[in-house]
């Protein structure tokens, strides 16, 4: 099942709270803030993610929907830092290896840390699934057409 963070940019106050957690639960933040949002990892598909297709070892591997860096498979060569299209990927100095937002699948949270710290819910967990119900169901469709219409028209 692939899994998704969707972050609505609109209600971030920047607060931070979510890469304090972050950085709190990992011990380094696996998220970074820009001068508006935080950003955080893509989860890109396997087959089209830069930072898997540049590793040498493999070491990035695809784990209940998640791209994980394998701390043990790592060469330590960076390249999937430099591959990674937003820059959110790091160099862990303790483990030295790469890492990644993970969605806090290692730990037995069954919702990130990031999402839990966010008092705004702008942070949300979704995964392909079940963006397609949510696509599928005409009802939210008319709802959401309806309310971009509103917006457009400031009526």
């Amino acid at each position: 099942m692939k899994t998704l963070m969707v972050t609505d940019s609109q209600m971030c106050t920047g607060c931070k709270a979510c890469i304090s957690a972050c950085e709190k639960e990992h011990g380094t933040a696996r998220a970074k803030k820009t001068e508006t949002i935080p950003i955080f990892c893509m989860h890109c598909h396997p087959d089209k993610a830069p930072c898997v297709k540049i590793c040498p070892a493999g070491a990035i591997e695809e784990i209940d929907g998640i791209l994980k860096v394998n701390e043990n498979a790592c060469l330590l060569c960076r390249l999937c830092i430099i591959a990674c299209p937003i820059g959110i990927m790091a160099f862990d100095k303790e483990k030295k290896s790469a890492e990644k937002c993970t969605l806090c699948l290692e730990s037995d949270k069954i919702i990130p840390t990031c999402v839990e710290a966010c008092k705004d819910n702008v942070l949300n967990v979704f995964s392909i699934e079940d963006l397609q119900e949510l696509k599928n169901d005409n009802d939210i469709v008319f709802n959401l057409e309806e309310a971009i219409k509103t917006f457009k028209t400031g009526n």
